[in-house]
């Protein structure tokens, strides 16, 4: 005990210390821009548009701001990858906003209903201030133009006038997915690859998106916003300022735990992002293959987000990585640091950390598919604003920047199927502990005399029994201290996402939240099922989704993107489908079940009887 409080107490003393180191290399860019935000009424039905509408007018400021918020960024994937929309002689590289704790966002007039693009909506306009904080020499790196002090550059975007409900109304036509595995993008996290330049020719090229969803896109991103949610045209102004420490200390962010080495925190608040969803596994599944579920069938996933951040001064380093390559052809291959996934047709690293919950490793563990600077988390002089490690062929994690696995990428769940909720909800630790094999350098690589990383054997072997080398590093004292993060999850016996309730102002029948489980019902798997359901209130109108069931986990809580119906019912209305088979039952049969939610989530969830026509 006596121990680990004195090391406690010396890694504050020793992070103070790093925070304390002053700099005279600032450097300040101004950001603004100015643009609308909106919520779409188109999809709430006539007889009660009015009266939604009168109810969003009347939201107060703080919601518009976190809308306008989330709009903007979707920004951030352009800029962040900004080098690969310009030619290289350009000479444009990342160029990402601060985060957005550090926006200073005011709205600039009142809230009304109008028409654009055809669209029904209730928009507000806002402007937006910040300062991006980082050293002087990155600036110049970023974008000539930000060379000569009081110079600027502008990066124009197409975003969504409402950011919410995108993948629901767009599909994958605003979905850039370029070195992602299949199945990334999901209704939830498809802000993270939104790119407003992507067209209908990109795809053979894969400029963005995946082969796998090829098929699935027929529109440009900017005609999809046009036809289906309505656009916002938004120019965001980047101007090099003076640095004055007055200025730079209103928007200075992050903390600094080591001077000169890498040092890799868990965001702990990314774990609070975590949803429960269900999937059906065949046994081709790459989900498989890799490990990533304890069996084929219908699956209960809780998947979450998960971050790291570099808070230390200097570049946590992988180097070359041959991503898309099999065969030993970099050092981190022919060290089998990582290894070649055939079914995902790249190289994965086996090392990344590891996931529990309730400290069951049965459940699952994690391998990076890319380890990349991906997010601009700190906003100082220590950080920045350029980085080398910017595809997955040349891989690490920038002193200040991070990277974050979302919740809805391949893989990025724990399977908990089998953990026992017959008894009722079960509440228990999710928990994540990164490099917990230490396998990522947060210190000093140790070199030869070339400059080439020295190489130590581990226990660890590949699958095929070949053994992994490790690169020599010395430790930063307090390197592993801040590698875990945990929070408390509750697992329910049933539902999931879309059970569970609205965090934002969603009018829509299309959206994943708010639904309760009503009844299920057996049918001729491939006949045509036709209901008549009516609402209780045919002011208030309810939404019906129908869904599969599953044999072994009952009736399934599926997302709009997966549900055989999805209607809204005021009067009577008629909703049809194909009879679903039960697909993990031994003896094959059909069945279905019936989900209902509101509309509109202020009306609440009034029951909705269907009956059999």
């Amino acid at each position: 005990m006596k121990k680990t409080a004195f090391l406690g107490a010396f890694c504050a003393l020793f992070a103070s210390t790093g925070l304390a180191q002053a700099t005279t290399n600032g450097a300040l860019v101004k950001v603004k821009t100015q643009s609308e935000v909106g919520v779409l009424l188109d999809e709430v039905p006539a007889a009660m548009r009015s009266r939604v509408a009168a109810d969003i007018l009347a939201k107060p400021p703080s919601f518009w701001i976190e809308r306008a918020k989330r709009q903007l960024d979707m920004a951030q994937y352009r800029l962040v990858y900004r080098h690969f929309f310009y030619p290289p002689e350009d000479g444009k590289r990342q160029l990402p906003l601060p985060p957005d704790s550090v926006w200073d966002v005011t709205l600039t007039g009142a809230a009304q209903r109008k028409t654009v693009d055809g669209h029904d909506v209730v928009t507000i306009p806002y402007k937006m201030k910040t300062f991006i904080v980082t050293d002087k020499t990155s600036v110049a790196l970023s974008d000539p133009a930000l060379a000569t002090m009081r110079s600027f550059t502008e990066e124009s975007f197409i975003l969504p006038l409402d950011p919410d409900l995108l993948f629901q109304r767009t599909g994958y036509a605003c979905a850039d997915e370029v070195d992602f595995p299949p199945n990334s993008v999901d209704s939830e996290n498809i802000a993270l690859f939104f790119d407003d330049s992507c067209v209908p020719e990109d795809l053979d090229s894969l400029l963005c998106r995946r082969a796998e969803t090829v098929s699935l896109v027929t529109e440009s991103c900017v005609d999809a916003l046009t036809a289906h949610v309505g656009t916002a045209p938004t120019t965001i102004r980047f101007k090099r300022v003076p640095f004055r420490e007055h200025k730079a200390a209103l928007y200075r962010i992050g903390d600094v735990t080591t001077v000169g080495t890498p040092d890799l925190t868990v965001r702990q608040e990314d774990l609070s992002t975590n949803r429960i969803t269900y999937r059906y596994i065949d046994e081709n599944s790459c989900a498989v293959a890799e490990g990533c579920v304890g069996g084929t069938g219908w699956r209960k996933l809780l998947q979450f987000d998960a971050g790291v951040h570099n808070q230390g001064t200097a570049p946590l380093h992988i180097g070359d990585v041959d991503y898309y390559l099999a065969g030993e052809t970099s050092l981190n291959e022919l060290h089998h640091v990582f290894e070649y996934s055939a079914c995902h047709e790249h190289l994965h690293f086996e090392h990344y950390g590891t996931f529990l919950f309730g400290g069951d490793p049965n459940l699952g563990s994690k391998r990076a598919f890319c380890l990349l600077s991906t997010e601009r988390y700190s906003n100082n002089e220590q950080t920045p604003l350029v980085t080398d490690y910017a595809s997955c062929e040349f891989q690490g994690i920038e002193a200040g920047w991070g990277d974050i696995y979302k919740a809805g990428l391949e893989c990025q769940w724990l399977d908990i199927t089998d953990v026992d909720v017959s008894g009722g909800s079960v509440t228990d630790t999710l928990s994540f502990h990164a490099n917990d094999d230490g396998f990522l350098c947060e210190g000093t690589r140790v070199l030869d005399g070339n400059g080439e990383p020295l190489w130590e054997p581990t226990s660890f072997t590949t699958a095929e029994g070949e053994p992994v080398d490790r690169m020599q590093c010395t430790e930063s004292p307090c390197w592993s201290t801040n590698n875990e993060g945990a929070l408390a999850v509750t697992i329910p016996p049933s539902g999931g996402l879309v059970t569970g309730p609205c965090e934002d102002v969603d009018a829509s029948p299309h959206k994943n939240c708010g639904f309760t489980v009503g009844s299920s019902a057996t049918c001729t798997p491939g006949s045509t099922v036709t209901l008549s359901c009516t609402a209780p209130d045919p002011t208030k109108v309810q939404v019906v989704r129908v869904c599969e069931v599953s044999d072994a986990l009952g009736p399934i809580a599926c997302t709009h993107a997966d549900a055989l119906a999805n209607a809204p019912v005021g009067g009577a209305t008629t909703v049809s489908f194909t009879c679903p088979m039960v697909r993990d039952a031994g003896t094959p049969y059909g069945a279905y079940a019936l989900y209902g939610g509101a509309v509109w989530d202020a009306d609440g969830v009034s029951g909705v009887s269907c009956n059999v026509l």
